[in-house]
């Protein structure tokens, strides 16, 4: 993705205008073809074309897609722009995006031959999604793109896939020579990684047969270059063992990674679980599904350990496997745990909400948008911050809110609204664009932003003795017994050493922030709370602690509810929070009163209140 879009005190006028010739001759030779026409990249505001040079002004005059007429001085942009020849990739689809389109689904091996050669050595997979999402693709139809994009690279001897995600794609002028790509190159290899490029290549340049014929010594030879890695390199043996495997099944044999490998990896779960999290993330999801096959039964303990820190590539692979199982259900209920536990990545959030309406649409409510808000909390404490994607998620796909708060109550909606104030995940403007969208989709929480509601903000919540005395019970049971065992847990994972990548620790921690976090929230719900019982209620007007029994002005059912204190609501059972806008809207009414309720889909509808009596007579 884009990086934010600087703001315009980030590009103050230029008091004195510096003409070409000022410019030391380094930044001259970089804006010598920034021409009327030009095509240029920006690290923030992507792809433009330059509409005008004006040596007076000692400035350019651009065009980039959200920014027209953008006026950049001399000096700057040999600083921030770097120039595109006109048949590259991002200029073409600047100047000819349907014509692009059309060629990245018609022509895909000649399109990525564009793309790689346009990009070179930035040619990597994601700086390619960077380059063609939107603008070629929605989001949503890249992972299809790509998946035909490398099947077609594959058949094409020229391309030369890497074997890591950083790391570009790259194009050769000719086919490798089908002679350089024997076994003598297997022979060879020194070292995990020239084996495993010399079993790629032996895939690339003979058939089924052929391979089948050199296979034992190629697995021989796999085996042997395994038993030389030594145990702090485990991950290296994982990655031999897949290439291993995909070799087998492209010589038409069992893939498997072999007897002496599989003795060498971690027949654990647990400890498998953290040999694929060091792996590159292209080769997570197929290591995965072959490490499965290696545990049997035993495959789910392996996916759920992994689910903690799963990239979106990684679930893909692990909700195709459930899926597969027909136990959805299960892996369902894992991340619904883990997301109650505040115990997830950024990138699973992303995922998350980026799947929203898949086979794991149930866990698409307001507790994914909270816990986003609080893993962005969270990545700000750390060192190597993974949180930007997420981020940029939250504020850039306008439906996202719609759909995650689709099924939430009013409540719900207030407690959002609550946590993205207090949030501290992102810079003010930011913040402001956020609370701006929910606003917009719920008017009703404007009170609260604009702080005219103070009954909503600072009032003391009425709740029932039985509600207060859950949420006592509840922080007891976290100060006495959670806080103390996730102590020892530390401790315990403290002595592993290495915490940089100690995942045991790390997990600790986080769940040592989500506790405290939880213990002070419930230390202030508990100390502005008032308790009651409900008695003393006369039942002459609708007020907390009665029943109310209305219709539809039109004619039509009875209902009948219980407005009780603001943590008893039940909707199931008929009992709502006096917060509730229904609840708000009925307060205060008196028997053949008309009322307005509020509906979360269509018009209000119009009522009559038929009966009112206390809660408690």
């Amino acid at each position: 993705m884009l990086n934010a879009m600087p703001t315009d005190t980030e590009n103050p006028e230029i008091e004195k205008m510096e003409d070409v010739n000022d410019l030391d001759p380094k930044a001259q030779e970089k804006i010598k073809n920034l021409i009327p026409k030009a095509y240029c990249r920006h690290r923030s505001w992507g792809v433009g074309q330059i509409t005008q040079k004006d040596d007076a002004l000692g400035a350019f005059l651009i065009d980039f897609r959200t920014k027209k007429g953008h006026s950049m001085e001399f000096g700057y942009a040999a600083e921030s722009l770097k120039h595109l020849p006109d048949e590259h990739l991002e200029a073409r689809i600047l100047r000819e995006t349907e014509a692009m389109r059309t060629m990245a689904q018609d022509q895909v091996a000649e399109f990525m031959k564009l793309a790689v050669e346009s990009l070179k050595k930035e040619a990597t997979p994601l700086r390619l999604e960077e380059a063609m999402v939107p603008h070629v693709f929605p989001a949503e139809g890249w992972k299809k793109f790509w998946e035909a994009a490398k099947r077609a690279m594959k058949k094409d001897a020229k391309f030369v896939m890497p074997g890591k995600k950083h790391e570009p794609i790259q194009y050769l002028e000719a086919a490798p020579d089908a002679k350089a790509g024997g076994l003598e190159d297997l022979q060879e290899a020194v070292g995990a990684k020239r084996v495993i490029e010399a079993l790629e290549k032996l895939q690339k340049v003979r058939n089924a047969g052929e391979l089948k014929a050199i296979a034992d010594e190629a697995f021989r030879l796999v085996d042997a270059a395994a038993q030389k890695i030594p145990k702090s390199q485990i991950s290296q043996v994982a990655e031999l063992a897949l290439a291993r495997s995909e070799f087998a099944a492209a010589a038409g044999l069992p893939p498997n990674m072999g007897l002496v490998l599989e003795t060498i990896l971690p027949s654990e779960p647990h400890r498998m679980a953290g040999v694929i999290e060091a792996l590159p993330a292209g080769k997570m999801p197929r290591f995965a599904e072959l490490a499965c096959q290696q545990l049997g039964e035993r495959w789910t303990e392996l996916l759920f350990a992994l689910l903690p820190r799963a990239s979106g590539r990684l679930m893909d692979g692990i909700t195709a496997r459930f899926k597969k199982a027909n136990r959805l259900a299960e892996l369902e209920g894992a991340l619904d745990r883990l997301l109650r536990e505040r115990q997830t990545h950024p990138d699973l959030i992303v995922w998350l909400c980026r799947n929203r309406t898949g086979e794991l649409s149930r866990l698409a409510k307001p507790s994914l948008f909270l816990t986003a808000l609080n893993v962005l909390e969270k990545e700000q404490l750390s060192e190597t911050s993974r949180g930007s994607r997420l981020r940029d998620l939250l504020l850039e796909d306008k439906e996202l809110i719609r759909d995650l708060l689709a099924p939430s109550s009013p409540e719900e909606v207030r407690d959002v609204t609550r946590s993205a104030l207090a949030s501290t995940a992102f810079e003010e403007l930011d913040k402001r664009s956020l609370i701006g969208a929910l606003v917009k989709l719920y008017p009703q929480v404007g009170s609260m932003v604009a702080g005219e509601n103070r009954t909503t903000v600072v009032e003391s919540p009425i709740v029932s003795w039985e509600s207060l005395e859950k949420r006592k019970s509840e922080l007891e049971e976290i100060t006495t017994k959670k806080i103390p065992a996730n102590s020892k847990e530390i401790g315990v994972a403290r002595s592993y050493g290495d915490l940089k990548e100690n995942h045991e620790f790390k997990a600790a921690k986080e769940m040592q922030a989500v506790l405290m976090r939880r213990k002070a929230e419930l230390e202030a719900m508990i100390v502005s709370a008032q308790g009651t019982d409900f008695s003393g209620v006369k039942g002459d007007e609708v007020a907390i602690g009665t029943v109310v029994e209305y219709q539809p002005a039109d004619g039509g059912e009875k209902k009948t509810i219980t407005i009780l204190g603001a943590w008893d609501s039940d909707p199931e059972k008929g009992i709502l929070s006096y917060q509730t806008a229904v609840a708000q809207a009925l307060v205060r009414r008196k028997v053949g009163d008309t009322a307005e309720l509020p509906s979360e889909k269509g018009p209000r509808t119009a009522v009559v209140i038929r009966s009112i009596r206390p809660y408690r007579s």
